[in-house]
């Protein structure tokens, strides 16, 4: 019976071996490596700058089902002195058409939304998080201790974006979303402050 045993034993810590390494390596390849304090500043930061971007395209385009947000992309974490940190939004038609923007369209390459051009995210010499948004007139606005988007950071106008709406409805991939004061008030925006490794 011991016999047995032996092989049986050997066998299953191989397998949890090979399972443990898989997740080990799995999770190195799709997860950032910032650290918890800093992993809760950019979920914080960007979950504000998610509600600012979901609530412009909400209140200034009509036609609008859904506004729904990638993961955090994070890149260059491991050693980097560089790092970069961008989400997409995904707008969903009334006719069951998706576009996301951020992505090339014919030939165009739009903004990402993130650390290079909408937000800046730091800690201060006492260790307390520093988040900033790009106010309507490209100012930067301090929302540190906001939970929700202050009224003061709210976008009247975005060019970026409203030029990347208007290349996917000319490419036809939004149909019937038009720029105007009546917006989609019934319209969900979906957040997402999953982090992930950046494509």
């Amino acid at each position: 019976m011991k016999k047995r045993i032996k092989p049986i034993l050997i066998s299953v810590i191989i397998l949890l071996s090979i399972v443990g390494a898989g997740i080990y390596l799995y999770n190195k390849i799709t997860k950032p490596n910032l650290g918890p304090q800093t992993t809760k500043l950019y979920q914080r930061g960007f979950r504000l700058l998610e509600e600012q971007i979901g609530i412009y395209i909400k209140e200034h385009y009509s036609g609008i089902e859904k506004i729904e947000f990638s993961p955090i992309y994070v890149t260059g974490d491991d050693g980097s002195s560089m790092i970069d940190a961008y989400v997409r939004p995904t707008i969903y038609d009334k006719h069951g058409n998706q576009a996301t923007l951020g992505v090339s369209v014919k030939n165009n390459l739009p903004l990402s939304y993130g650390l290079l051009s909408h937000i800046f995210l730091a800690f201060d010499g006492t260790g307390q998080e520093v988040i900033e948004l790009m106010g309507p007139g490209g100012e930067e606005i301090d929302v540190s201790n906001s939970r929700h988007l202050p009224s003061e950071a709210k976008l009247t106008e975005a060019k970026s974006t409203d030029k990347n709406i208007e290349l996917l409805i000319e490419d036809g991939q939004l149909k019937d979303v038009v720029k105007d004061e009546k917006g989609s008030p019934e319209a969900e925006i979906v957040y997402n402050v999953e982090l992930k490794k950046g494509e």
